[in-house]
């Protein structure tokens, strides 16, 4: 045994705390006791062992839609993935899916292979967990911050190429069923093992049930890039609800009002909702003027925008988006789940990753009681500790 998180309020599937113990090995959960004290007799001498009195131990944090930070984006060969994965760290996450941006169709397998180098690379801070396809089968309409003319119909040939290229690294497709080739498209997504999300598309009612049906199982940054609804007007988010599907959410308060997550979250199965990030290059950095593609980029008051208005991704990291959801008057167990174990699900890995159960990687977030993170650990190694990090501070 590597390692012992002793006196912990440990995090259970039903989202509840009770005080508890873990026991890791090989970079996994070998142990859990609860009670008062874990059985000495069980606790080897030479194991590290971390005091978590007063700490809740949750499942490490995963974001299944980041693009990057701090001056990095996997949809562009620049430095910094290093500096990303200390923020990403410091906020409770362990585990990503590198989001892609809708690129030409020459730079794509690029985009595929950088993201592989980058995920088998030994004892890393954050796992890159596989690939998330923001693109490029999109409506032009609701393209938000992508490039027009990197958008383009569905291709199935292209896409196969790719899946086969990403060797079963491409976790969550997006793309917007109303375009002609799409709805097809899903089914061989679907039955290739890609959870195909939807998003900047204008599709309705009708075609969003069509695209469930088919295969979709998640709708990406709901709310945004979408027809509203209305009392006549259903929509996708309507479909999504009725259809059980998975449903991202941008808690920053931004890009859905806190008034209307309340009533989107006390409506919705908690189980299927999907706290992401939607972080990209710009994320993390100070307030200022920056360019992306020859676009200005502008971040003040909490936002980052382009020069039209268009919002250009959040600024908001996932630990901040649990806080606000607990400020808004949700219970903190559930919450912590949007964040962990519903994410894991819907990427593919709740195998391995989401809970604390035994056999699975150790990775665990430790937050105080004003959920601010004390330490994060990646399969069982102590990526982030506070204590050892001056100057990191959390809102």
């Amino acid at each position: 045994m590597q390692l012992i998180i002793r006196n912990g309020l440990v995090l259970q599937n039903n989202g509840t705390f009770i005080k508890g113990h873990i026991g890791v090995n090989q970079g996994k959960i070998s142990s859990l006791w609860y009670g008062e004290t874990p059985p000495e007799a069980q606790l080897p001498a030479n194991a590290k062992q971390i005091d978590a009195e007063h700490l809740m131990i949750c499942p490490g944090f995963i974001d299944t839609h980041v693009h990057g930070g701090m001056g990095f984006d996997f949809s562009y060969e620049k430095a910094g993935w290093e500096k990303t994965q200390e923020r990403l760290s410091s906020n409770g996450i362990t585990s990503i899916l590198a989001t892609l941006s809708s690129l030409p169709v020459d730079r794509t397998p690029a985009f595929i292979d950088r993201v592989l180098a980058f995920a088998g690379k030994n004892n890393t801070r954050v796992n890159i967990e596989g690939i998330h396809m923001e693109g490029p089968y999109l409506n032009k309409t609701r393209k938000g911050i992508h490039l027009e003319e990197n958008i383009r119909p569905g291709d199935k040939e292209e896409a196969l190429r790719l899946l086969e290229r990403a060797c079963g690294f491409i976790r969550v497709w997006t793309l917007a069923p109303d375009i002609e080739g799409n709805m097809a498209l899903i089914k061989t997504l679907a039955d290739a093992g890609v959870s195909v999300s939807i998003a900047h598309t204008e599709a309705d009612y009708d075609t969003a049930i069509a695209a469930f049906c088919a295969g979709a199982n998640r709708v990406t940054h709901t709310f945004n890039t979408m027809p509203h609804i209305n009392h006549r007007y259903e929509g996708i988010i309507t479909a999504a609800w009725q259809h059980g599907a998975f449903m991202e959410l941008i808690a920053d308060g931004k890009h859905v009002s806190p008034t209307i997550v309340k009533m989107f979250v006390a409506a919705t199965d908690p189980g299927k909702i999907v706290l992401v990030s939607d972080n990209n290059e710009f994320s993390g950095l100070p307030d200022g003027n920056y360019v992306q593609d020859n676009r200005a980029i502008i971040i003040e008051k909490d936002q980052m925008k382009t020069a039209h208005g268009v919002l250009a991704g959040s600024l908001i990291t996932l630990r901040q988006a649990v806080l606000n959801l607990i400020h808004w008057g949700f219970p903190a167990g559930t919450v912590l789940k949007m964040a962990s174990e519903n994410p894991a699900r819907t990427a593919g890995i709740f195998d391995r990753k989401g809970s604390i159960t035994c056999g699975k990687d150790a990775d665990f977030v430790l937050l105080d009681d004003q959920f601010k993170v004390k330490m994060t650990i990646n399969g069982g190694r102590i990526v982030y500790d506070i204590s050892n990090t001056p100057g990191i501070t959390h809102p």
